[in-house]
């Protein structure tokens, strides 16, 4: 399996998953050049994706998403609640609905979809399994929840939202507001929140930790993979092994992790 966050934040998000035999896209937040520009720089091909699946009808996380699937002739995958929340996605001749719980596939991709709290029609993360691998991507959520949790055990790679430093949103100069969504149930994951599922809800079966959708302005990239670090670093003491911290970025992809 292959895994690549082509970028990750409130401008726009995209990831890469393949197989030797299925390549799909995770949201699609981005245009053609700049989407283009993403898979050239990460040695990937746009060319050989065969469907694209939504995990929530917000633009940072749809706004290329029907016009690259109409052109290139490939199914989008989303639950009713992401299609009627998007007019431009109720256009669309070819989508694939699915039900929040009940497991499809793509090719020999399985993906199993979830619930999670934000402030969005029917919002959901995945999880990903093929030939004995398996990982997940759980972005744009306030809190995790014992059920989401659960489905993070076991994983071999995570995507995890690592949004915002709690201080610096606190005394920054977001309107009250603004920080009160970001900081609520429905709101997005910081890097305190992601220190805590660390230290003492993370199973250890992930060689490698993704930190996405990093806020431009109540984080630092710095702050999320110290924290992170040092997280692992206290749960790791004794005979726990740690996974590698990879951070995602706004503007260029990531390593394209192969397992």
């Amino acid at each position: 399996m292959q895994i690549c966050v082509l970028g990750s934040g409130s401008s726009g998000n995209c990831t890469y998953i393949g197989t030797a035999k299925t390549r799909i896209l995770l949201d699609l937040g981005f245009g053609k050049r700049s989407l283009r520009r993403r898979f050239e720089a990460a040695s990937l091909s746009p060319d050989k994706v065969q469907a694209l699946i939504l995990t929530h009808g917000h633009s940072d996380h749809v706004s290329g998403a029907a016009a690259f699937a109409e052109e290139r002739g490939i199914p989008i995958f989303m639950n009713k609640g992401t299609r009627e929340e998007v007019p431009k996605l109720q256009k669309l001749d070819r989508w694939e609905c699915f039900e929040v719980g009940q497991s499809f596939s793509i090719g020999n991709i399985q993906i199993h979809p979830f619930d999670v709290n934000h402030d969005a029609a029917q919002p959901v993360a995945f999880r990903f399994s093929s030939g004995g691998v398996s990982g997940a991507a759980v972005t744009d959520l306030g809190e995790l929840t014992a059920p989401v949790m659960q489905q993070l055990r076991g994983c071999d790679w995570l995507i995890l939202e690592s949004n915002h430093d709690e201080e610096m949103l606190k005394v920054g100069g977001y309107p009250w507001f603004l920080k009160q969504r970001l900081l609520g149930k429905k709101g997005h994951l910081s890097n305190q929140a992601i220190s805590r599922f660390l230290t003492l809800d993370f199973d250890g079966s992930a060689t490698h930790l993704f930190l996405a959708h990093l806020s431009r302005n109540n984080n630092l990239p710095q702050l999320a993979a110290e924290a992170a670090s040092a997280a692992l670093h206290n749960r790791g003491k004794g005979d726990h092994r740690s996974p590698q911290v990879h951070l995602t970025h706004q503007h260029k992809p990531t390593i394209v992790l192969e397992l």
